[in-house]
Order: C-alpha cells, then sequence, then structure tokens
C-alpha cells in the first residue's frame, strides 16, 4: 500500500512523530504549509489555504496526517487540506502529539472530542485516529504539569517506555491493515 505522512508542527515534537511514522513505514512525507503561517490567526480558525504539496495525493492509497490539536480543534492547515483533496484521499489516518491524556480525551479541549470532529467531517475515509499525549514521556509526578507539558518536545531521548510501546503498536496496527485493509479503530 502506498503511503504518505502529511504534517504540520509549530515546535517540533508531531513533525519528530512524523517523521518516525514515515521511516518506519518506508513511506513519503511532506510537510503542510500554510500560506501564511500565523498561529494566532489558526487558533482562532482563520486561515488563507496551503500552498501546493509536492505529492499527488490521489496517487496514495493512505494518507497519514500528523500534527497537532489546539483549543478542541482540527487545526485550520489540515480542514483546508482536506477540503482541497477529499476527493483525492482515498483513506486517512489521523496522529496526534497533543497535551490530553487518555484518562481526558472525552472532556473539555480533549483529543477524543477533536477525533469525532475528524470521523465526521471525513466520514468512511477517515480509518483510525491515535493520540501520542505529552505526558507519556514526563515523569509520573509531573503528568498533570501544564507548563511542563507546554515545554516538553519529542525527542529521542524521551521517546522510550509507554509512549514508544504505543507507537510500536499503532505501527503494527497500520502495517496490518496496509496488508489485509481492515477497518481500524485504535482511539
Amino acid at each position: 500500500m502506498k503511503s504518505l505522512v502529511l504534517y504540520y508542527s509549530q515546535k517540533g515534537s508531531n513533525r519528530y512523530l512524523a517523521e518516525k511514522i514515515a521511516q518506519e513505514l518506508q513511506c513519503d512525507i511532506e510537510p503542510i504549509r500554510p500560506r501564511v503561517d500565523a498561529l494566532l490567526l489558526m487558533i482562532m480558525g482563520l486561515h488563507l489555504g496551503n500552498k501546493k504539496l509536492l505529492h499527488d495525493v490521489g496517487s496514495y492509497d493512505l494518507i497519514i496526517l500528523c500534527g497537532p490539536i489546539w483549543v478542541e480543534q482540527f487545526i485550520a492547515p489540515f480542514r483546508s487540506f482536506v477540503k482541497s483533496n477529499f476527493n483525492s484521499i482515498k483513506k486517512l489516518v489521523f496522529v496526534t502529539c497533543c497535551g490530553s491524556s487518555y484518562e481526558q480525551k472525552d472532556e473539555k479541549y480533549g483529543h477524543g472530542r477533536v477525533f469525532n470532529k475528524v470521523r465526521e467531517l471525513l466520514k468512511e475515509k477517515c480509518t483510525l485516529c491515535q493520540a501520542f499525549p505529552i505526558s507519556l514521556v514526563l515523569p509520573a509526578d509531573k503528568k498533570e504539569d501544564g507548563e511542563l507539558k507546554m515545554k516538553t518536545h519529542l525527542n529521542d531521548e524521551n521517546f522510550k517506555g509507554e509512549i514508544a510501546e504505543r507507537f510500536e503498536e499503532f505501527i503494527r496496527v497500520v502495517k496490518n491493515y496496509s496488508s489485509h485493509r481492515q477497518v481500524l479503530d485504535m482511539a
């Protein structure tokens, strides 16, 4: 199955995650680049579209979209990508390194609420949504420290333990999907 990882990252954690996914799946990777990269405007939901991609989305069986969640939103660069490429997308997996934990996923600002929006937007094209909460790399006594969550970024030194195990399972499921074309649900 031909796959493409597309990502957007402000602080580097989602770029790191996207690069690891592309490396493990041995597939193409490309950043989504907004025409105007104004963070405040994007957080408010205002967006002027993305620059043209180098890769043809329609030539891939699976798109893996990797990026942040801001204020309970599927970010504007991704909404713009989906709107512009909806008819070309065959199957899509959404992956995020985010601040909400698995226990908080359905609370206000939780990743589960965003996953519901992604599934609603993409319908049957969305085959999997997967979160990698940044708290997975924090010490047990610091997992709820909001300031530390904002300052922490994924890297080779902290990508171990539970987050690495969950990543390996995610890769296994995606590879298995590639082989068997089954519907995924790991959220």
